[in-house]
């Protein structure tokens, strides 16, 4: 069988996209990935052919973006698209009508809410783009001959409109984050992914400041505007303790996981993230890392079960505080908790499980 991941936001080495989905499926079938990159690729890699088109900056020119995949999309043989995001599930519709192919549509978050929240629109109109938008994936999802997402809570959305939903957890590879602490001992802490004023980031700087630990942030700003927002703060209110690495590559983040003693997840209480599980918090159990996390209902059931950190309130900086410092001073504790997230990941937690599910379904679709 011959599969087109399509993802019109994603890189074409997003972690999901390639060293998940495709490097699993290219165990059985003909992988090519089409993705938006500025770095002009056509070419095989690791048995996958990766396909790109130039990435506009600018947002209001993403359709253009769209219709240059879309090509790539048309001239392509291939039996499935496998979409990611309602633009990748756009674009799949449109080929399944013209070339009969099947989609899959991976549905790994609340789009109508991630749309929404665009520094694009002004707060008075998010609630109107969040229905249109939801109403759109409402439509879009009728043309998928099936649906994967990542957690219940999710799969409980998508089950009203489709008949075949299915949960392919977004775990980490056990092959890629093995636990390595030579050069974790006068590490600090890490955070992994998208910088935002939702996710914690003001919390995280102020943190920093008052352990004196040093707060490496690995991710892009989510949007030009939270990028100005953060860096005009930072003039402000310098911090010789934040250091941003910026967007690194599936390998290097596990590196610079490895080289800290503690990872952060400070997500703000809004609903996208009150009843979500991050990615990130898996890849810093798989790496042997304590966590210091949000006090939410599906990251605390994670957390208690494999005991494997602190839960807090991410608004409140003292709480914060006081459960770094915990860990700092007591290494001991923080190496149980570190290998108790570990041992959950091997036994629970990882990409091998979700492979196996991936691929039998892709064997239905024969």
């Amino acid at each position: 069988m011959k599969i087109c991941i399509l993802t019109t936001v994603d890189s074409p080495f997003d972690p999901r996209v390639f060293y998940k989905e495709a490097k699993s499926l290219a165990k059985v079938h003909d992988v090519i990935v089409i993705a938006p990159s500025d770095e002009p690729i056509d070419k095989e890699i690791d048995g996958i052919r990766v396909i790109t088109v130039r990435k506009l900056t600018n947002k209001i020119l993403h359709p253009i973006t769209m219709w240059k995949i879309f090509r790539e999309g048309l001239k392509q043989e291939c039996d499935v698209c496998h979409c990611h995001a309602p633009g990748g599930l756009f674009l799949g519709a449109l080929l399944k009508i013209s070339k009969r192919s099947k989609v899959m549509y991976d549905a790994r978050e609340h789009y109508p809410s991630l749309i929404a929240e665009n520094s694009l629109f002004p707060d008075f109109v998010r609630p109107l783009v969040r229905f249109l938008a939801d109403i759109e994936e409402k439509i879009l999802i009728r043309f998928a001959d099936v649906v994967i997402t990542v957690d219940e809570i999710l799969a409980l959305k998508y089950r009203k409109h489709h008949n075949n939903v299915y949960i392919i957890s977004n775990y980490p590879r056990l092959e890629l984050f093995k636990p390595d602490n030579l050069n974790s001992e006068n590490g600090g802490i890490i955070y992994v992914g998208g910088l935002s004023r939702d996710r914690g980031i003001y919390q995280m700087i102020e943190v920093a400041n008052k352990t004196n630990v040093k707060l490496i942030c690995v991710g892009n700003f989510t949007d030009e505007l939270n990028k100005k927002e953060i860096t005009d703060f930072l003039e402000e209110n310098p911090s010789k303790n934040v250091v941003f690495a910026g967007h690194l590559s599936h390998p290097k983040v596990v590196e610079y996981i490895n080289m800290s003693r503690l990872g952060l997840i400070l997500h703000q209480p809004i609903p996208r993230y009150i009843h979500a599980v991050s990615i990130k918090l898996f890849e810093y159990m798989a790496c042997g890392k304590p966590v210091v996390a949000s006090n939410f209902p599906e990251i605390a059931k994670v957390v208690k079960e494999a005991d494997c950190g602190i839960l807090v309130d991410p608004t409140d900086v003292d709480e914060i505080v006081d459960a770094i410092l915990y860990l700092l001073e007591h290494p001991e504790e923080a190496k149980r908790m570190g290998e108790n997230g570990r041992r959950a990941v091997e036994e629970k937690y990882s990409w091998d499980k979700m492979e196996e599910k991936l691929l039998e379904l892709y064997g239905r679709l024969k």
